[in-house]
């Protein structure tokens, strides 16, 4: 009995091993298989939220990001991180498209505020104590001794949604002896922009790298628009902008693009420095 037990032993042993790489196997197998994923579970997938923060960064006074995109109804946060309090404010033009809903407010260093956006449009706001506002232009002109000077300390919220009584088209001008859009901010049904150049030089129009869909949703290349120095009364060039968005442009010989904020910035020898020569065109669908 007891010889025989021990000739059991080894073929226990030899059992229990099969037994535990056989399951080491169907594991294996089972891993390497691909999972199914049901239609109900493909259905309620998750998809991330859009941004509605906007961040006061530490000693840097600029909002990030300089141009946000949100739904109709969205709730809007401006985030301070930077060891001192800033003052936010909506400019001071004002239109049914452009800050159709004015807002002013104190944000404290290291807290936030937040609104409500209930109508669509553009809002372009700034802080006015690191930035000033230009009348004779209508721009927010930034404060010299500012770490990102001479970027402003502005931003702009394109709140989506329909505005009614909108044209087609639109024209622009340079204007005369500035290296100056007449407009910053313009909207439109899908159709056309005209930019009419009564400066004496050529300007170079084309859109911010950087950005990408619903702002600058299409590339609209680069347009020499020539000055009356080379066309008496100046030269015209009209682009088509069927692809609604916000298209962000600028004139390359008079400013450069900043690769960290993805702004126009402007260059010492443009005539309003430190102004950038920049515009934004918002096409808005039907």
């Amino acid at each position: 009995m007891f010889k025989r037990s021990l000739r059991l032993k080894p073929i226990m042993a030899v059992l229990l091993i099969c037994v535990v790489l056989g399951l080491l196997w169907g594991y294996v197998l089972w891993a390497l298989h691909p999972q199914s994923t049901s239609s109900r579970d493909r259905t309620h997938t998750k998809t991330p939220s859009a941004l509605t923060t906007i961040a006061i960064p530490k000693a840097q006074d600029l909002f990030v990001p300089f141009l946000l995109a949100v739904p109709l109804h969205a709730t809007v946060t401006w985030r301070n991180a930077d060891l001192v309090a800033h003052e936010i404010t909506t400019t001071a033009q004002q239109s049914h498209f452009l800050n159709p809903q004015g807002f002013s407010f104190h944000v404290p260093a290291g807290g936030q505020v937040q609104f409500t956006f209930s109508r669509a449009g553009l809002y372009h706001y700034y802080d006015a104590t690191m930035s000033s506002w230009n009348a004779t232009f209508s721009r927010v002109a930034a404060h010299r001794g500012t770490p990102h000077f001479p970027l402003a300390m502005d931003g702009v919220i394109w709140v989506q949604g329909p505005i009614s009584d909108l044209p087609t088209a639109v024209i622009n001008p340079i204007l005369v002896g500035h290296d100056m859009f007449a407009n910053e901010f313009l909207v439109i049904h899908p159709g056309g922009i005209t930019w009419h150049n009564f400066d004496e030089d050529p300007h170079f129009i084309g859109l911010v790298a950087g950005w990408s869909t619903p702002i600058n949703p299409v590339d609209i290349g680069l347009h020499r628009i020539a000055g009356t120095n080379d066309v008496p009364g100046g030269e015209s060039v009209t682009v088509l902008l069927d692809t609604p968005g916000l298209y962000y442009y600028y004139c390359r010989n008079h400013d450069l693009v900043d690769p960290h904020t993805h702004r126009a910035q402007a260059l010492h020898k443009a005539s309003e420095y430190p102004l950038a020569m920049e515009g934004l065109v918002l096409v808005v669908g039907p």
